[in-house]
């Protein structure tokens, strides 16, 4: 799962000014911002997202999966992120991304325990992200550009001593790369308009396992309680967010249960409680879902987060 919110971190008192005025964006919720934090300061933070699916029944997952068909019985998903940021440069941002992953399951294929509760649970894939701002006259522009490590736990077993399939594994044991770009702006002292582009390039890991690349398009904006660097202050956020999901492979041979499309609308807020601590809730949700053969579709969604800067 993306961390949008953790690449468009902005100190309130810094960021690209024109004419006297700053125009860097604050935070959206579900997508990155080109905004930076500017040299030398660090943020911290952590970041709850929580998924819940639409379940098969677990007796027709199971006859779908002894037909061949790649069921897996998903409840929902959990994940536990923390993140670091520093900005080496003025325009340049690192970041480090650190999961813990937990999903859980309806047995689909053991016959003497289907429906049984299973729980997959470890240390997700580490993620290292920059980003670089480039423009920044009248808007600004950044270029977004990371890869992910195979650094979680891809050998989690179920109760009866499976290895559980590579989907529902902390992680993948792969290589996969990510670039976007993102355009943002604030108008007056109160309002921000944000738009970004995603591309997450999947190489096969485990169980030789492919996963599909990801395409991600988003548009949001915020409006702000108070002006900008005044303390306490509210962030009213709403957002468009598009992903669609190539079909996996697996062994060589194309997943048809897989891939898709799903557009949602996120709703959220946040608070910056002083200069240094902030804190973040949202709920997107799925307005529209066209998935690649029987999967579950997501159900609703829950993101909330809190930020350290200094």
């Amino acid at each position: 799962m993306p961390l949008p919110i953790i690449l468009g971190i902005r100190l309130q008192e810094g960021g690209a000014v024109e004419n006297g005025e700053n125009i860097s964006s604050v935070s959206m919720l579900n997508s990155p911002t080109a905004t930076t934090m500017g040299k030398n300061n660090f943020a911290a933070g952590f970041v709850f997202d929580f998924v819940n699916y639409d379940q098969i029944p677990a007796r027709e997952a199971h006859e779908l999966h002894d037909d061949g068909r790649e069921i897996h019985g998903l409840k929902h998903s959990e994940f536990y992120n923390m993140h670091a940021g520093f900005g080496i440069l003025e325009d340049l941002d690192l970041f480090l991304i650190s999961p813990i992953i937990s999903r859980s399951v309806n047995q689909v294929e053991d016959e003497d325990a289907i429906g049984r509760d299973e729980r997959s649970t470890g240390f997700g894939d580490i993620r290292l992200v920059g980003k670089y701002r480039f423009w920044k006259k009248g808007v600004e522009a950044a270029l977004i550009a990371g890869v992910k490590f195979p650094t979680g736990n891809s050998s989690d077993k179920d109760k009866s001593g499976r290895k559980f399939d590579p989907e529902i594994q902390p992680g993948t044991n792969s290589w996969d790369g990510e670039f976007g770009i993102a355009f943002s702006r604030s108008f007056g002292n109160r309002f921000s308009a944000s738009t970004s582009f995603e591309y997450i390039l999947r190489t096969e890991g485990g169980q030789q396992f492919d996963g599909g690349d990801i395409f991600r398009y988003s548009i949001g904006a915020a409006a702000s309680l108070r002006p900008y660097g005044k303390y306490p202050n509210a962030n009213f956020h709403i957002e468009l967010n598009n992903e669609w999901v190539r079909r996996d492979h697996e062994r060589g041979v194309k997943t048809f249960d897989s891939g898709g499309t799903t557009v949602s609308v996120t709703p959220g807020i946040s608070f910056a409680l002083n200069k240094h601590i902030s804190a973040f809730s949202a709920i997107p949700v799925p307005i529209y879902q066209s998935l690649g053969g029987r999967h579950e579709e997501v159900e609703y969604q829950i993101l909330t987060g809190i930020n350290i800067t200094v």
